[in-house]
């Protein structure tokens, strides 16, 4: 049976849900995070259970992304299904049926998409949307309200485009609005999408209700229809701000392919980013960051504020003032001082939500933060400081609605945290600054939400608390990253081999694992450090006096080698895709809701939830590590994978990102991968782009989420990204992995690359990237260690050899340059005779072509080829690759799959 039956027999077996009792949890997270955008009239909740209901979304409703970010659920509850389940009838039966029909043939008859497209991705394809036609419009009327589901789908590997049928809707979906809400008394837009252009939800006459479903997992329908109905009040809020136009995102002009060069990215809006830009700016927004309507009303007054250099904390107490029992989301905002250096208007700096109030019910939350998150990074010291003046903590209910409730006064510049400047831009760029306040004022229209805003911070300058810059005690990071750099670089210098010892022995204390590891031969380090997609067989003594097999489980994303299992006692440790649920495609799995409906919640709480239920289902799977949550910052709304992220805002990335962290991690031997480290924020060429960051936006938007996560939940691995940062790919990067994450921040964990990248492998290494995934070569590595020199083929090319990787899903081909490097104009050369009767390799005048080679012909008719590059002889050091096994060993002896194997003993 070829590899395309096997995916089709599999294709076709039922899936199953291990726990369907996930099934409730990840409604409540849906229901949670669906945002009320617009509520004319009171139009929702619904007052009839006869609905007419349009657009493609209502059949082919969205749950999850493409890709990597597929779950294959067994059932979607769709949002007619949905509907139905809440006891509405459907009017519009007759237009669901020629979609259905005109959705299901283009399916049939499609050529496009390939079964791993289907099987792997969960791509399909999606039709643009069936006219709506007066005879439907006829057959329906028995209802007054109509709602059209507006949805979109994206995924790894592309991102989405500023066209219609994408960011804009198509002419066929706009025509029947436009019908639509001409002919009937209410219409309700739904939209299961990620931020689109939703200008056309004011533009449009008649649209009175809007809801912002997003992609919200397998249970998404019945959680749309709680919220419709009324039997949950929604109390979802925006992570990210919606323009009105595209074009007022301030990356527009440049991102990914906009500009024509998808391979470099300069991000000149610097910290500028989502509200940031459209606050400090005087852009309007359509939607604010934070915005989502209730069915209820609330009143905030802040009773209390308390600060001192360690931590700054206000209580806010929260009235229900309205009809209807509901939740609110307490949002602080800080307005730092005007300085040397340039600053948003205002910052996110904490969140809070209520619990259900009923009418007239109040609650005191208590918003509670460190105050180093209210320093700017400063380039030229080199450190986290508060410049001098009025820090203006704000409450409210979204960035653009809230209010001053005290004044923080710092006289003299505070330096908070001493650090090094490690990740300094590759080149230089004109980065945007903001106007000054006063010049912002000036040129807002009357209309702009920021007047009242501005002015507030004009007329109150009375400080509640004053801190003396002189009182603050700085923390010295920088120590912390040389001292962790030092003990790495000399770990094993005297260290005892073990040589009789199993990985056993280390977990029983007997012997420490660096005594293990240094026993271990090079062939067996090398297999440990990479994921078994590509390893060659490789047989070591036993060390074991008793059998042990390895651990099983489903064939999913990677797993590290399981080859000593019965001769050392390390077991596979095996890896699935997420972030949204187990990406098992063969096996059923829940499909919570993705990580931007979930952040939608504002509710760490609902995180922990949904960590707990997956992390459950990897133990029921032995799916020892989840490759999520991702928590790339939405720097533009056009990264195809902005669904597997939570925000444009660092503070919501971390915080929810942290509590995912924590409920998979409290299942024993669960571990989450946090990715993609760092700015991934574009899929175009995402293998190779270069993204140029000031080093200031690095550390307090691009980084500040994983560095929240890491001080806060101890995530057990992290992932680095396939893109470079300031020239390097992040994989390489030991400033960034070794000097900051582990030195800077604590990190005690494993990272691992993304699969199959382009960086060379064994700086990856040396910069602290432990584990090189999906796989690679063992024999280049030992080749690497060793000093190996270049083989050749009798053509007179290096010679290769073709391997079949992921289970047989692709081949590769392995060029043998070895310990050679070539490059054009290289200082060192190697040479390679060709007997005359025999052909070059064609591949030999590509060289030549770009100054790699060079031809000689002698007299007899052979040839001389010369290549020009590095020698770079033994280019891997074997310390390095003693301490990337360590740090795999480690996991591994927390993993589900050591706790499997100890059970069997």
């Amino acid at each position: 049976m070829d590899m395309m039956q096997q995916m089709q027999e599999m294709m076709n077996k039922p899936l199953v849900l291990p726990y369907p009792e996930h099934l409730k949890t990840t409604r409540k997270i849906a229901t949670e995070g669906i945002v009320l955008l617009k509520n004319e009239d009171h139009v929702l909740p619904l007052k009839s259970n006869s609905i007419a209901l349009f657009g493609a979304g209502a059949i082919d409703t969205i749950s999850c992304g493409t890709g990597s970010g597929y779950i294959s659920a067994p059932h979607v509850v769709t949002v007619e299904e949905g509907l139905k389940n809440a006891g509405f009838s459907i009017t519009s039966e007759e237009w669901i049926g020629r979609f259905t029909e005109a959705s299901i043939k283009a399916n049939d008859e499609d050529t496009t998409l390939t079964p791993i497209d289907r099987f792997w991705s969960g791509k399909k394809i999606l039709i643009d949307d069936i006219p709506v036609t007066d005879e439907d419009i006829k057959t329906a009327k028995d209802a007054d309200t109509a709602i059209y589901v507006v949805r979109r789908n994206a995924g790894e590997d592309d991102d989405r485009k500023a066209e219609k049928g994408d960011y804009y809707l198509s002419d066929a979906e706009e025509t029947n609005i436009r019908k639509i809400a001409q002919r009937f008394k209410n219409t309700v837009v739904v939209l299961n999408t990620c931020v689109i252009e939703a200008a056309f939800l004011y533009e449009i006459p008649g649209i009175k209700g809007a809801v912002l479903m997003g992609l919200a997992g397998n249970e998404c329908g019945n959680a749309l229809a709680d919220i419709l109905t009324g039997k949950c009040n929604p109390c979802g809020k925006l992570t990210d701000t919606w323009a009105w136009h595209y074009e007022d995102n301030p990356a527009s002009s440049t991102f990914g392919r906009n500009d024509g060069n998808s391979l470099q990215e300069d991000y000149v809006e610097d910290i500028y980013v989502g509200y940031r830009y459209f606050d400090s700016f005087g852009i309007e927004p359509i939607f604010p960051f934070g915005y989502g309507l209730s069915y209820t009303t609330f009143d905030m007054d802040a009773k209390s504020f308390a600060a001192d250099w360690n931590r700054i904390s206000v209580n806010v107490e929260v009235t229900n003032t309205g009809k209807t029992a509901g939740r609110e989301v307490v949002q602080l905002y800080v307005t730092s001082p005007e300085g040397e250096l340039s600053k948003a208007f205002q910052e996110l700096k904490a969140f809070g939500k209520t619990k259900l109030l009923e009418p007239g019910e109040k609650e005191t939350l208590t918003l509670s933060f460190e105050t180093e998150l209210l320093a700017s990074y400063d380039e030229k010291m080199a450190a986290f400081v508060m410049e001098e003046g009025d820090y203006y903590i704000r409450i409210g209910a979204s960035s653009r609605q809230s209010k001053i409730s005290n004044v923080l006064h710092v006289e003299g510049k505070a330096i908070l945290r001493q650090v090094r400047n490690e990740v300094v831009a590759d080149h230089e760029m004109k980065l945007m600054k903001a106007p000054s306040r006063a010049e912002l004022l000036n040129k807002l229209s009357k209309e702009s939400t920021l007047i009242a805003l501005l002015n507030e911070c004009q007329s109150k300058s009375e400080a509640d608390i004053i801190l003396k810059a002189s009182e603050c005690k700085t923390i010295d990071a920088a120590c912390k990253t040389t001292e962790s750099a030092q003990i790495n670089k000399k770990r094993f210098e005297k260290v005892v081999p073990a040589n009789n010892a199993t990985l056993l022995d280390v977990k029983a204390n007997k012997v420490l694992l660096d005594e293990f590891v240094a026993s271990l031969e090079p062939e067996v380090l090398v297999r440990l450090v990479t994921g078994s997609a590509n390893e060659t067989p490789y047989e070591t003594k036993s060390r074991l006096d008793r059998e042990i097999n390895p651990v099983d489980g489903p064939v999913s994303s990677g797993s590290t080698t399981d080859l000593f299992a019965s001769s050392l006692a390390i077991p596979n440790w095996k890896m699935t895709d997420g972030p949204a649920g187990l990406h098992l495609s063969a096996l059923g799995a829940t499909c919570f809701p993705t990580d931007i409906v979930m952040a939608q919640t504002w509710n760490p709480e609902m995180g922990i939830l949904m960590g707990t239920g997956i992390g459950r289902e990897m133990d029921y799977y032995n799916q020892g590590v989840i490759l999520g949550p991702g928590m790339n910052i939405h720097r533009d709304p056009l990264c195809g994978r902005n669904f597997e992220y939570f925000s444009e805002d660092p503070i919501v990335s971390g915080k929810m990102a942290a509590a995912i962290t924590k409920g998979v991690q409290s299942i024993p031997g669960a571990s989450v991968s946090i990715k993609h480290f760092a700015c991934n924020n574009q899929e175009a060429e995402r293998f190779m782009t270069n993204s140029t960051v000031s080093e200031r936006a690095l550390r307090e938007i691009y980084l500040k989420g994983f560095e929240i996560c890491v001080r806060e939940a101890d995530p057990h691995t992290i992932m680095s990204s396939y893109n470079k940062i300031n020239g390097i790919h992040t994989s390489s990067h030991y400033e960034l992995l070794t000097e900051i994450l582990r030195g800077e921040w604590g990190f005690k964990g494993l990272v691992m690359t993304d699969w199959g990248t382009k960086s060379e492998k064994t700086e990856d290494y040396h910069a602290g990237n432990d584990l090189v995934m999906g796989g690679y070569r063992t024999d280049a590595l030992i080749a690497a260690l060793t000093g190996k020199k270049a083989e050749f083929a009798e053509d007179g090319y290096v010679a290769s050899k073709e391997f079949s990787v992921y289970g047989g899903f692709i081949t590769e081909t392995v060029e043998y340059w070895n310990s050679f490097q070539p490059y054009a104009d290289g200082e060192n050369s190697i040479s390679v005779k060709v007997e005359a009767a025999t052909e070059l390799n064609s591949k030999i005048m590509e060289k030549v072509q770009v100054g790699e080679a060079k031809v000689d012909v002698l007299e007899d008719g052979s040839k001389i080829v010369t290549y020009f590059g590095k020698d770079r002889g033994q280019f891997l050091d074997i310390n390095d690759l003693r301490a990337c096994a360590a740090n795999v060993l480690e996991q591994i002896m927390e993993s589900i799959s050591f706790i499997r194997m100890s059970e069997k003993l």
